[in-house]
């Protein structure tokens, strides 16, 4: 959370540096769509909330490694070491469900499976918005 944190004020820096304002937006249908497969009950709520955590994450380091070669030098070494922290941060959020959840381990596989294919399609089929981690833009 701490290194999450930072990142977002090293983010603002950075926009301040470029003279980009901040803007609040709402969630985008990837998220929407992720956090309507959210179960209501624990500790699956957990389980799902870690495992989609994790898919975040993932999906976010591969979208800095094709995105960091593409940008200014100062910009594409920040993307890349965001790269790196987003790797690790997958990592934890699957550790945190195993330790945490006190489910078997083939459940939380079987889980995150089914959530893989849940954000497989927001990440493939059309969006109306485009965003970082939105579909194929309409």
């Amino acid at each position: 959370a701490r290194e999450e944190l930072r990142h977002f004020e090293q983010v603002r820096s950075i926009m301040d540096e470029m003279d980009i304002p901040f803007e609040r937006l709402s969630a985008s249908r990837y998220a929407g769509g992720l956090r309507d497969a959210v179960r209501h009950e624990e500790p699956f709520k957990l389980l799902d909330m870690l495992l989609i955590g994790a898919l975040i994450e993932a999906r976010s380091c591969e979208r800095f490694a094709k995105i960091a070669p593409r940008l200014p030098e100062k910009l594409g070494r920040f993307y890349s070491g965001l790269l790196a922290s987003e790797a690790r941060h997958f990592e934890h959020y699957i550790a945190f469900a195993k330790s945490e959840c006190g489910l078997a381990e083939d459940e939380i596989d079987t889980r995150l499976e089914e959530l893989k294919a849940i954000e497989a399609a927001l990440i493939s089929e059309p969006d109306d918005e485009f965003r970082f981690h939105s579909g194929l833009p309409r």
